[in-house]
């Protein structure tokens, strides 16, 4: 088979001792193109391959809302349920945050990434009840519930923990029991302070220093972020959305909706899925951006095309690669325009633009 013509720039994360990027493109159930390109360790000179574990940063929220999605396809939670249900000592104001809203960014509450400071170090790591602590001591909404969207992490941070209170088991297992054993994604797994996760790609910062960027304070929050994964176990999980294989077919299609705001206005997001188009192609996508960790997992539907893109690097861009193969693959001729990359980890969505340029720009 003859590679893409897009091989060729992502050889060049091949050329010294560069960070990098895994990639790959799935038609109609069928592997179009997967590799991996660039150093997941620069220190031992460990490659990146398909089997490289990134941290996906806010591409975790989807597998986040499908775990809510499986308690309430059993029954065991209504989206429809105040938080109050599992938060009673919250303030009486967020009485009308519902789990619905938390799911689609429309409760309101602020984002703990405004008032907590992260700094680079895994001491005094912020766990998901002092998250919790700030919404329950004085953290006032920034509107009415449902009211609008507004992107907020520590939604999701609360997600979690109510998956926690639902289930009686802790977020990380109950990911792994209920969502990636049976979607067939072996290496995938929730971070853990000091624990190993096989197969990890460390995070560098910019070009051309390359510092070692993998140390925070919030990385031992769970909900928003810090799943680790793989491209070989993007397959999994795009075959048990594809078919089915954890929730029923009204709840995939529930899953791939944009919600609406109090007025019934479309808010373009759905469970962990931002709702928009490319080049007046359909889109549903969500990237993240973590330290150096930079992601990206989308579908264009209509054309049963799925695009997925990991890199671990400010300066390798998951946005770049996810361009260049969709305009390959969609025959897109039009300049380039739809770059993105988000560096940080809020706001983690497409209606964002920001500089996308790599260091295989400086080569």
């Amino acid at each position: 088979m003859v590679p893409p013509p897009f091989n060729r720039r992502f050889e060049k994360y091949n050329e010294g001792n560069n960070p990098g990027v895994a990639v790959m493109a799935i038609r109609n159930g069928e592997v179009l193109f997967k590799g991996g390109f660039g150093l997941a360790n620069l220190q031992t000179g460990e490659k990146v391959s398909t089997a490289t574990n990134f941290d996906v940063a806010s591409v975790s929220k989807q597998f986040t809302a499908m775990a809510i999605a499986i308690l309430a396809e059993r029954g065991e939670l209504s989206v429809d349920t105040g938080i109050h249900r599992f938060f009673p000592d919250l303030p009486d104001y967020m009485k009308e945050i519902s789990v619905h809203h938390l799911i689609h960014h429309l409760s309101g509450l602020p984002d703990y990434e405004d008032d907590f400071e992260s700094t680079n170090t895994d001491k005094d790591l912020i766990s998901n009840t002092d998250i919790y602590n700030f919404y329950k001591h004085g953290s006032k909404l920034e509107f009415q519930p449902g009211k609008r969207f507004e992107y907020s992490n520590g939604g999701y941070i609360l997600l979690a923990m109510i998956i926690e209170l639902v289930s009686g088991l802790s977020y990380h297992q109950f990911m792994h029991e209920n969502l990636f054993k049976p979607a067939n994604m072996p290496g995938t797994a929730v971070y853990k302070h000091q624990g190993v996760i096989e197969n990890r790609a460390i995070s560098y910062s910019r070009w051309p220093f390359f510092e070692n960027n993998d140390f925070n304070t919030c990385n031992a929050l769970t909900g928003d972020g810090r799943i680790y994964t793989s491209i070989d176990d993007a397959v999994g999980w795009i075959d048990s959305l594809e078919n089915n294989r954890l929730v029923n077919a009204a709840t995939t299609k529930m899953i791939f909706s944009a919600a609406t705001d109090n007025n019934g206005d479309s808010v373009d997001y759905g469970y962990g899925w931002e709702i928009t188009d490319f080049y007046k192609h359909k889109l549903i996508v969500h990237s993240g951006g973590w330290q150096g960790f930079n992601s990206i997992i989308a579908n264009f539907p209509k054309h049963n095309l799925w695009l997925v893109s990991y890199a671990n690097c400010q300066s390798v861009s998951a946005g770049h690669a996810f361009e260049e193969m969709a305009r390959h693959y969609l025959k897109i001729r039009e300049l380039a325009f739809f770059q993105f990359l988000v560096p940080i980890h809020k706001p983690a969505l497409l209606r964002i633009p920001q500089d996308t340029r790599s260091f295989t720009d400086h080569m």
